[in-house]
């Protein structure tokens, strides 16, 4: 009698335990696994697997590669995801030659609860989190980690499905001198970037009615021409909103669609701007210079306590959903502005509320059910590989050259996510945060910061000591 389960919408069997990471050593035919500090954590690498683990049920797709986007300065991460709003940058990141290179702190504080991302603008780290009954945006140095400024105000918001954290969850964004945040309870603040002094606030949840959620709000705000673009999930008709980002004014509303975690994306698709939004249930398209929706369909998870919180990105015309339960949806987007639904996918790639990238025709991202990262080929959906480490479900931030994998445990690896050859460039070492370390990672001329919900550091690529 066979034990395995079966994966829902597929006709494939689901593998528990170990015997799902490794399938078996002689289906596998090449397992990498590199020992690391003590031998207490390990990479699992797979280059080759079986057919119904690795490939797509369907047809080749034929993939418009977008021209080549101009480089983008590395003197700002400005907003959750950074500059490209998709975890990549357009350069590459200057590695040592002369031997093995290790990760190393420049400096670290003391910080309080929040799954906020850090952002960068201008030399300037900007961070929200709660100590006690106030929230706080701090603005610390890059080049010091000493404090240019802090604000302040009271909370009392509890979150109402422990042990997660009472907030904040925005991640902030700096714009035109200013920098924008939603507190745990879905006021909108707009601060100035370099003194603190609060320029306007909005109580938008409760302008808007928006129903209270499992967990604090978590929305980021979308910087689209001179408006912020917010997944509110207000009511009526305030489930989309855009803001004058000077005033705080409302431009238009639309749908009655709950809020989520994922951002809003616009894209340029057949010469016209298009905006993309996976809210508490539907998947959406909308004009957003007006708010009008071009289409929608049902996208969320099964389960009560979970919220959808996967942003969507895109690669040409295609536009790529996930949501845990609800799948991976790939859609083509006519010239007309509808779509066609390319795959649905339950198997190979879903996320739960980790980072998709796009790049080369691949997507890059975390599988939420063995927590692995992985490199899907776009053309033919088939997995190109799996990375299982022991760091953990993360998030990842790709040059042209490597990746840097961010896990919950805290722990940080640099791989070459080549989808003909994957490979680690720098391993994992004992953990610089605390787990869980569930933010991203920000980064600014060869440094990066992350924050955990105690401590936020700042860090770089050294060359290793020779011992």
């Amino acid at each position: 009698m066979s034990t395995d389960a079966q994966v829902p919408g597929t006709n494939t069997p689901a593998r528990s335990g170990l015997h799902h990471l490794v399938f078996s050593a002689g289906l596998l035919g090449l397992i990498c696994c590199s020992a690391l500090y003590s031998g207490a954590l390990n990479f699992l690498f797979m280059t080759s697997l079986p057919d119904q683990d690795r490939d797509w049920d369907g047809p080749t797709i034929v993939i418009t590669h977008p021209e080549n986007s101009a480089a983008v300065s590395t003197d700002n991460w400005p907003c959750l995801f950074g500059p490209l709003q998709n975890s990549t940058l357009n350069s590459s990141l200057m590695l040592s030659e002369a031997g093995p290179e290790k990760f190393e702190i420049l400096w670290e504080r003391e910080l309080g609860t929040g799954y906020s991302s850090p952002v960068i603008a201008g030399g300037v780290v900007y961070v929200p989190d709660r100590r006690e009954d106030q929230v706080f945006l701090t603005a610390i140095l890059l080049d010091s980690g000493e404090t240019l400024w802090e604000w302040s105000q009271p909370t009392d918001y509890v979150c109402p499905n422990p042990p997660h954290s009472s907030g904040p969850y925005s991640t902030p964004l700096v714009d035109g001198g200013f920098v924008y945040f939603l507190t745990a309870e879905g006021e909108l603040i707009c601060l100035d970037a370099q003194t603190g002094e609060k320029h306007y606030s909005r109580p938008l949840s409760q302008e808007y009615s928006v129903p209270e959620n499992v967990f604090a709000v978590g929305h980021t705000p979308l910087v689209y021409r001179d408006w912020l673009i917010l997944n509110l999930g207000g009511k009526p008709d305030a489930g989309l909103v855009a803001l004058e980002k000077k005033t705080g004014e409302l431009v238009w509303k639309s749908t009655n669609f709950g809020d989520s975690y994922a951002t809003p994306m616009i894209a340029t698709i057949h010469g016209r701007e298009i905006g993309f939004a996976l809210t508490a249930e539907q998947a959406v398209s909308f004009d957003p210079e007006t708010g009008a929706v071009f289409w929608n369909f049902p996208m969320q998870a099964i389960a009560d306590d979970f919220v959808n919180a996967t942003s969507p990105v895109h690669y040409g015309d295609l536009v790529i959903f996930s949501a845990y339960q609800a799948g991976t949806y790939t859609l083509r987007i006519l010239p007309d502005g509808q779509y066609e639904q390319l795959r649905h996918d339950r198997r190979l790639l879903v996320s739960q509320f980790n980072p998709l990238t796009c790049r080369n025709g691949y997507l890059f991202g975390w599988h939420f059910f063995d927590k692995s990262f992985r490199c899907i080929d776009l053309a033919t959906g088939n997995l190109m590989w799996k990375c299982n480490t022991d760091i953990g479900r993360g998030t990842h931030l790709m040059f042209e050259n490597v990746c840097l994998l961010a896990g919950e445990s805290g722990q940080l690896a640099l791989v070459d996510p080549d989808p003909a050859g994957f490979s680690i460039k720098l391993e994992p070492d004992l953990p610089l945060l605390k787990e869980p370390a569930f933010s991203a990672p920000a980064y600014d001329g060869g440094r990066f910061v992350w924050r955990n919900e105690e401590r936020i550091i700042c860090f770089g690529i050294a060359e290793a000591d020779p011992d």
